[in-house]
């Protein structure tokens, strides 16, 4: 039987309610300062100074009315108020909510943080200079609808910055194709299967898209600009430089994108 989308939504944030980000890598109670501390080790570990300067645009936000969606345990949230941007945020669950206020706390910075609904915003139009949400839509059933949220709350000339996950990435054209092939438990799963699976086995959606997919539909924005990174896996002793480096720059599983609204 297929769900409808309220559906599928309903159990992914249950899926997230129960399983916060990053709770299941790091051995420190969600919500603890260690917990903390060592979830921006791992999220510094992810990219290069130079793409997090590219994608996130932190020297740019100050003074500026700014989104988060799906803030998770806060990570970006902080990051951001700390740029000295006004800073709402919002997530699907209750857990995530509770884990960002606890990191503002943590870091004595503010943020207006609330649950809500990415295919649902409720604030009024054109209230925000910049709207952001990294590795975050792709698990929402609508995304088109997500987008088209965005692009109401956004301010003429506003800005929009993104992570999804890279279908014409390594990891999902050749990794996990072998994955299928050899590791017993995946023979026969589909390739959905597999994108779930990358942020838990229990995981009910994770969506993969192509450059050409995001610029359609982000019709309604100018000024597209997109950038791929991150290998997937621990890549130290496995692949020599700069081969790494090269795979990230064409085909890295995360794709970062950013639009203006006209």
């Amino acid at each position: 039987m297929t769900k409808t989308n309220e559906q599928l939504k309903s159990y992914v944030q249950r899926f997230w309610e129960d399983n916060p980000l990053a709770s299941a890598a790091i051995p420190f109670e969600p919500g603890s300062p260690e917990f903390f501390e060592e979830h921006t080790r791992l999220r510094r570990m992810e990219h290069s100074p130079e793409i997090e300067q590219w994608a996130y645009e932190t020297s740019r936000v100050s003074g500026k009315k700014l989104l988060d969606i799906g803030c998770g345990n806060g990570y970006v949230t902080c990051l951001y108020a700390g740029a000295g941007a006004g800073v709402s945020a919002i997530d699907l669950t209750e857990k995530a909510v509770e884990l960002t206020k606890s990191r503002l706390n943590i870091q004595g910075l503010s943020a207006e943080v609330q649950k809500a609904d990415a295919e649902n915003l409720p604030f009024d139009d054109q209230s925000f200079d910049v709207v952001v949400s990294f590795g975050v839509l792709h698990h929402t059933p609508d995304t088109e609808k997500a987008l088209a949220e965005i692009f109401r709350v956004l301010k003429p000339g506003g800005r929009i910055l993104l992570m999804l996950y890279h279908r014409n990435s390594f990891a999902y054209q050749l990794l996990l194709r072998i994955k299928r092939l050899i590791q017993p438990g995946w023979r026969g799963k589909s390739a959905d299967d597999q994108v779930n699976a990358v942020d838990c086995v229990e995981n009910p959606l994770g969506k993969v898209d192509s450059k050409n997919q995001v610029s359609k539909m982000l019709g309604q924005f100018k000024n597209h600009e997109n950038k791929s990174a991150t290998m997937f896996f621990n890549r130290e002793g496995i692949i020599p430089c700069p081969i790494p480096k090269y795979i990230e720059t064409h085909w890295g599983w995360h794709l970062f994108i950013k639009a203006n609204k006209p």
